[in-house]
């Protein structure tokens, strides 16, 4: 039926799919890591698939780590303002789980706003929203972009291959 390479790539890659809804889990290096080991170890496959599930991988996991900076910096927030929440959001990662994240992201973002000299409470309010709003976007893009690396395997290497 299935080697044990091909076991192993589609364990990776479900696992990756499972990562992309729970915070802090790498799900881009996770897909990548059950692909490399179905082209290292397995029976091979084309170099242009190789190379698209390598750039639908790497897409994934920038989005996974930048996604809710680039939202928040697309709306003002300050580069120190977004690592501090980053950091507060894995914090509180482990206190209140998932919802820690989201608190942690949007309590940061707007105290650390208020405080800046040049923000009302509406504009600090927006860009946490916006902070908030962008990481739940990149979470929602990390998974639709691992799945479709998971239905690429299956049909282009397993159905197909």
């Amino acid at each position: 039926m299935f080697d044990a390479v091909t076991l192993l790539a589609l364990a990776l890659l479900v696992a990756a799919v499972v990562a992309s809804v729970v915070p802090g889990l790498p799900s881009g290096l996770l897909a990548l890591a059950g692909i490399y080991a179905e082209f290292l170890h397995g029976d091979g496959m084309a170099l242009w698939l190789l190379a698209s599930f390598t750039v639908v991988g790497l897409l994934a996991l920038v989005v996974d780590l930048f996604g809710g900076a680039i939202a928040g910096r697309a709306r003002g927030t300050s580069n120190r303002t977004t690592l501090l929440a980053a950091v507060a959001g894995l914090a509180l990662l482990f206190v209140f789980g998932p919802l820690g994240v989201l608190l942690g992201m949007f309590g940061t973002v707007f105290l650390l706003e208020l405080r800046r000299d040049d923000r009302a409470f509406e504009q600090s309010l927006e860009n946490a929203l916006w902070a908030t709003a962008g990481m739940l976007a990149s979470g929602v893009a990390v998974f639709l972009l691992v799945a479709s690396m998971l239905a690429g395997y299956v049909v282009f290497v397993l159905w197909l291959g």
